[in-house]
């Protein structure tokens, strides 16, 4: 499993987090591992679902898409939306 580390936003907050994440699955599944290890519900964070923002490289990803394919690696950004 290839991992990269990665700034991890949620949009509409001033959360920000360094994680190291498996950079070979899909935008469903780093969404549902971040929203249950990271807690949201229990916060009161709500994510639109299966849709990020990167930054370095820019782009929109959705659902089925995953993160190497699109570029994700070592200093993107990666925002829940």
């Amino acid at each position: 499993m290839e991992k990269a580390v990665v700034i991890v936003k949620i949009e509409g907050t001033e959360e920000e987090y360094e994680l190291e994440i498996p950079i070979d699955i899909t935008v469903k599944e780093i969404c549902a591992a971040l929203n249950k290890a990271l807690k949201f519900e229990d916060r009161d964070i709500k994510v639109s679902g299966y849709y990020i923002k990167t930054e370095n490289p820019i782009g929109f990803l959705k659902g089925n898409d995953v993160l190497k394919k699109y570029g994700i690696a070592n200093g993107s950004t990666i925002i829940l939306i």
